[in-house]
């Protein structure tokens, strides 16, 4: 008797979550509910922080949802790489739901653009210019490791630090600094001040590889 009414609490459950979702894209063996966009609208604004309206939602989930396809036809195994990594990258993220799984796999896939970018061909005049159109970049140095913070200096057009700061970028490490009257400062960089320089670089690159990512995905989407 108990299994009888949980079987039918699930059901009506069910009918309700259907009934309640609209149909508002089907083509191309492609079906996307209403629930389907606001749950891609809402990962959308957690990880981008805008708000989309209907239309380029849409757009964009039916452009991701070509896109997968096609990887899973002509080229399972770097989609199941892709997979791999994000199982890594976001552990206890429930992948249940297939919006929230090709969302991810998308962010992922645009990722590798940028990182391949960042390894293989940004360059030292690239990050002097991303610096150049700051309106500052003034930062405290230190001549006992940020124990003491000395001044603050506008460090955007200084070429040893903009060096220095390659360097550690291209090494992983964050140890700043930058020559100052012939005297070499530490550079104190906190993790909010570094993410918004990481930010800076990485909306340039992502501008960069517009063009080869778009390629990428709209050919694949009509494969």
């Amino acid at each position: 008797m108990v299994c009888k009414i949980l079987i039918l609490l699930l059901f009506l459950v069910s009918y309700s979550l259907n009934s309640q979702s609209d149909i508002v894209y089907e083509k191309n063996d492609t079906i996307i509910t209403s629930i389907d966009l606001e749950t891609y609208k809402k990962l959308y604004k957690e990880n981008y922080g805008q708000m989309l309206d209907n239309n380029n939602a849409l757009k964009n989930l039916v452009l991701i949802n070509n896109l997968i396809k096609s990887l899973e036809r002509n080229n399972k195994e770097f989609l199941n790489q892709i997979d791999n990594r994000i199982l890594n990258d976001y552990r206890g993220i429930s992948f249940d739901n297939l919006i929230a799984k090709n969302f991810f796999r998308f962010l992922k896939i645009r990722n590798e653009f940028t990182i391949n970018y960042f390894q293989n061909e940004l360059n030292v005049k690239e990050l002097e210019d991303i610096f150049a159109e700051l309106e500052n970049l003034n930062l405290p140095v230190s001549k006992n490791d940020c124990l003491i913070l000395e001044q603050l200096v506008d460090l955007k057009n200084n070429r040893y630090f903009i060096e220095d700061f390659y360097n550690n970028l291209k090494t992983n490490t964050n140890n700043f600094t930058v020559l100052i009257n012939d005297e070499i400062y530490r550079v104190c960089i906190d993790k909010k001040k570094f993410r918004s320089i990481e930010e800076l670089i990485i909306n340039y690159i992502q501008i960069k590889t517009k063009d080869e990512f778009e390629y990428f995905v709209y050919g694949k989407s009509k494969n």
